[in-house]
């Protein structure tokens, strides 16, 4: 059973980027290539891992477009296994399970 230990949103993402963004690339995250729709990290079976939505991008780094929705960017979902610890920053984002 998965577990989300913490759910940042759209409004959490552009408050707390600046702790946000060191975190990501401390995990191997691009963050210039995230969708500021959601973060969460979660907590299956021992493993933590960071689920996110990044941009579809051509090999020259230009973004496509939804292949649904012409007006919007390209969106793929992605988890990548937790390396380092929350953030400081955003900890009213925390959610713990069950909350």
């Amino acid at each position: 059973m998965t577990t989300v230990l913490a759910l940042y949103r759209h409004d959490d993402l552009t408050e707390h980027r600046e702790a946000l963004c060191p975190w990501l690339k401390a995990n191997g995250i691009d963050p210039d290539t995230v969708a500021m729709d959601w973060i969460s990290v979660e907590e299956d079976a021992g493993q933590r891992v960071i689920r996110y939505r990044t941009f579809k991008v051509t090999p020259d780094g230009r973004r496509l477009d939804d292949p649904d929705d012409a007006r919007q960017g390209w969106r793929v979902e992605r988890t990548t296994p937790l390396q380092t610890g929350l953030p400081a920053g955003p900890s009213r984002c925390v959610m713990t399970p069950g909350g």
